[in-house]
């Protein structure tokens, strides 16, 4: 007793993404990574400036003597 299975949309999908990326590789397309963003300090025109998570709790903490 065989049983065939029918695909879903799910595995249609993964299907057509597997075809796709083989043919891009084919075709000699490679993928890129994003660019990871670099932070920038960000001087406010108040004078203030954005503090890191760490340091503001750190600020926020009692001073334990």
């Amino acid at each position: 007793m065989s049983v065939e299975w029918e695909l879903s949309g799910v595995d249609l999908a993964r299907q057509a993404l597997t075809a796709a990326r083989e043919a891009a590789r084919r075709n000699g397309t490679t993928s890129r990574k994003p660019k990871r963003r670099t932070t920038t300090i960000v001087v406010r025109r108040d004078g203030r400036e954005p503090l890191g998570l760490g340091s503001a709790i750190s600020r926020m903490r009692p001073n334990a003597a």
